[in-house]
This record gives C-alpha cells, structure tokens and sequence, in this order.
C-alpha cells in the first residue's frame, strides 16, 4: 500500500511548475504579442531597464554598427556612389540644357518682337532670316552632344531642319552624329529635300 500512496503523492516541485511557472511563462508571452501588436517597443524597452542592473546589464549588448566590410559591400557601395554621381551629373546636364533652350526662347521673342525700323533699308535682311541666322550661329559654337539634345527636344521640325541646312557640313555631321539614329535619318532626309528644293 506505500506504494500507492508515494505515486498519489505528488512532487511539490513539479505541482509549482506546472501550476505556477508554466502559465506564468505563458501569460507572458501573450502580454509581450499583444504590446507588440499595439506598437509598442517591448524588447527596446526591456533592453533600456535591464541595461542598469549588475550583471544582466552587461549580458545585453547593444547594438553595434558593423564596422567591419565585405569586398562586395565595397563594391556595392562604390557602384552606388558612381550612380549617384552620374544622377547629379545629369541633372546639371539638364539644367544647363534647359537653361540655353530659355535663352534661346528668350532670343527668338526679343527678336521676333524687334521694331520693324530696321526693315526700312535694302541692307538689313528681314527678322526671320536674322533670328535664324543668329540660332544657327548659336548652334555652331555649341558642343556637338549639346547643341543635338536641344535640337532633338525642339518639336518643330522646320525650325530643326532650317538651322541644320544653314551650317556648314562639318558641323551638320557632328550634331546629327549625336543624335538619336531615328532623328538623325529623319533631319538629314528633310535637310536634303530642303536642299533640292532650292
């Protein structure tokens, strides 16, 4: 019969863990989930008090950049920085393309609303014939890259076609050279019907 009273008998132990430790632990757990769930920083704040006690305060690290790098990382990171320069690049590209494209704007009207006094001798060449003359002379002492960009973004075929007829072919060459080949083809097939019209 002893032996049936030591196995009723249970381990005072293992009644504290399963009765106290256990859901304890799992309320827990639970209460953690929660917090977490309504946005709140448990484990932050956990490391934050705990970081002032004794012993468990030196358990906890915080955390550190790595300072360490790996040869990819580097060249990651190399690879960025070129693009973020080439980014800035092109972005001052642009500005100053879009800087001359209003000067030119900028030049047309001025001369488009000129007084018409200058027309009353033989010698002075009518407005337009000017203004296209001075656009085509801008052209010219314009880098080839540059002076195609602005030519590509101008909308009014005509325009394009009778500044490239009206510079010499040298430089006619350089700017279609830099353009894209569908505009490029197009601008030399409307400058040489141009020229036959003549």
């Amino acid at each position: 019969m002893n032996n049936k009273e030591e196995k009723k008998k249970i381990n005072p132990f293992i009644l504290v863990f399963f009765a106290g430790v256990i859901p304890l632990f799992v309320v827990a757990i639970l209460a953690v989930f929660i917090l977490e769930m309504a946005g709140v920083e448990v484990v932050d704040w956990a490391k934050e008090k705990t970081s002032n006690v004794p012993i468990v305060g030196e358990m906890i690290k915080e955390d550190q950049p790595v300072t360490q790098s790996s040869p990819e990382l580097e060249t990651a990171q190399a690879k960025l920085q070129e693009k973020q320069d080439e980014v800035i690049e092109l972005e001052n590209s642009i500005g100053d393309l879009e800087s001359t494209i209003k000067q030119l704007e900028d030049e047309i009207l001025r001369l488009e609303h000129r007084d018409d006094s200058t027309n009353n001798t033989e010698e002075d060449q009518n407005p337009e014939e000017e203004v296209a003359n001075e656009m085509i002379q801008s052209f010219t002492e314009m880098k080839g890259k540059q002076a195609a960009q602005i030519l590509e973004s101008i909308e009014d075929d005509q325009l394009v076609v009778r500044i490239l007829e009206g510079m010499e072919p040298a430089d006619r060459g350089e700017i279609l050279q830099r353009m894209t080949k569908d505009k490029a083809a197009r601008y030399t097939e409307l400058v040489m019907a141009a020229m036959e019209n003549e």
